[in-house]
């Protein structure tokens, strides 16, 4: 076409998916779902591989997953968590490393989305009840789930791509449950002593936004006429979901099965309806993981990802530290997610750095980690993430609102990030 390789081609549409992902002039899902198709169309890939992840057991792990942290939320079961928050927190700067600390947590088990929604509408209470600055006190709710969504492998929706991704290596390696969790939890606590002391004085002091109306009353959720049983039936099922897939091999059943059978039994016994059943799914979420699912095959078959990472390592020159090269990686993907979506980011990133991984030696499991923790450090903007859009008008910040306290601790999570991959992943291969 036009004289032009099909590795040249592929990189073109890559590029392209990359302005409209950041400039999102048409939704995500249609930009991702496009990419597919042309890559199909220029023949990078055949049809069964365009489908293919469609079907695959990511999917079906997002989509249960999502079924079952929504049962949870509209039972009350969340609710019930998030006045843990209150409880303990006399004063604004115990409240922000609290809120730090169960939004994390709260976000490993549901949708980041949802774990912001629900917390920022009990904030917004607290707020109103004992003047405590909402603009103090909502950020750190974004920054919470930002960190917390790595505690377990199905906490964000590139855990299980990745997941999938090394076991499609054929190397014998995989990624467990709580792959994440040590670094993920290290990176909570660190942000929880930072925003309660410098973060919180890099906060502004008061909303920019004085006369508006937000208030608890429009915000939270009536509980009451929901059976107790159904709420705690919603959280039996989620411990069981998860608890499941921590011995997933032991018990002899697929993570997604797992996840699947969580989702019917909470539909089968009206914890929500049908209805609220398939509108907690991601579509859009979903259609864009699985649409960009053929990026790596794309890439690898073309040989645009060798062509990438030829360009990368000349770039480099001499330099085949691995220690520089993860640096590196951090460098380039930690800005752009802060622009586009994390998982977005991820998929185009991983095949380029499997390609540098084997070309130089390097662990790729250590890279796969390395891109994943690049690619969700995503706390510097208001629309790195949804939860972070969410939290602006309640929060009454500007955009250098999330750049004053963001970049710094973006910078100790990525120098974190990297000392811990570095100590606990082999380097080499």
């Amino acid at each position: 076409m036009f004289g032009l390789s099909v590795a040249t081609l592929v990189i073109g549409i890559i590029l392209i998916a990359f302005i409209l992902f950041m400039t999102e002039l048409i939704p995500l899902a249609a930009t991702a779902i496009s990419v597919a198709v042309g890559f199909y169309l220029i023949g990078a890939i055949d049809a069964n591989t365009a489908l293919k992840s469609f079907s695959s057991p990511t999917t079906m792990i997002i989509a249960s997953m999502a079924v079952i942290g929504e049962a949870v939320f509209k039972t009350g079961g969340a609710e019930k968590i998030g006045h843990i928050l209150t409880r303990f927190s006399k004063s604004e700067r115990q409240l922000v490393f609290a809120t730090v600390l169960l939004s994390g947590i709260m976000s490993g088990f549901l949708s980041n989305t949802g774990a912001a929604a629900l917390l920022i509408a009990l904030i917004l209470g607290v707020s109103n009840s004992t003047g405590m600055k909402r603009s103090k006190l909502i950020y750190p709710v974004i920054v919470g789930c930002c960190f917390g969504g790595g505690i377990t492998i199905v906490g964000t929706t590139s855990g299980p791509f990745l997941k999938e991704t090394l076991e499609g290596l054929g190397i014998g390696q995989t990624m467990g449950f709580f792959e994440f969790a040590p670094l993920s939890l290290l990176l909570l606590v660190i942000s929880a002593f930072y925003m309660a002391t410098i973060g919180y004085n890099l906060l502004p002091d008061e909303p920019q936004n004085q006369d508006d109306d937000y208030s608890a009353a429009s915000l939270t959720v009536d509980y009451s006429k929901v059976p107790a049983w159904k709420r705690i039936l919603a959280l039996a099922v989620m411990v069981g979901a998860f608890l499941g897939m921590i011995f997933s091999d032991e018990v002899g059943i697929p993570l997604h099965f797992i996840g699947l059978i969580g989702a019917i039994l909470v539909v089968a016994f009206r914890c929500i309806s049908m209805k609220e059943a398939s509108r907690s799914v991601p579509i859009s979420g979903i259609i864009m993981s699985a649409a960009m699912g053929p990026v790596a095959a794309a890439m690898k078959n073309s040989g645009a990802a060798q062509m990438i990472a030829d360009g990368t390592l000349n770039f480099l020159g001499s330099i085949s530290s691995p220690m520089i090269i993860l640096f590196c990686i951090f460098l380039i993907i930690t800005p752009i997610t802060n622009f586009m979506s994390n998982a977005a980011t991820i998929i185009l990133f991983t095949p380029i750095a499997l390609v540098i991984a084997s070309t130089l030696g390097i662990g790729p499991k250590a890279m796969l980690v390395a891109v994943r923790f690049a690619a969700s450090i995503a706390i510097a903007t208001p629309v790195a993430m949804p939860a972070n859009s969410m939290a602006v008008e309640p929060g009454g910040y500007r955009f250098i609102d999330f750049v004053k306290p963001g970049l710094p601790l973006t910078f100790i999570s990525v120098i974190v990030s990297l000392v811990y991959v570095a100590l606990f992943y082999p380097l080499s291969y």
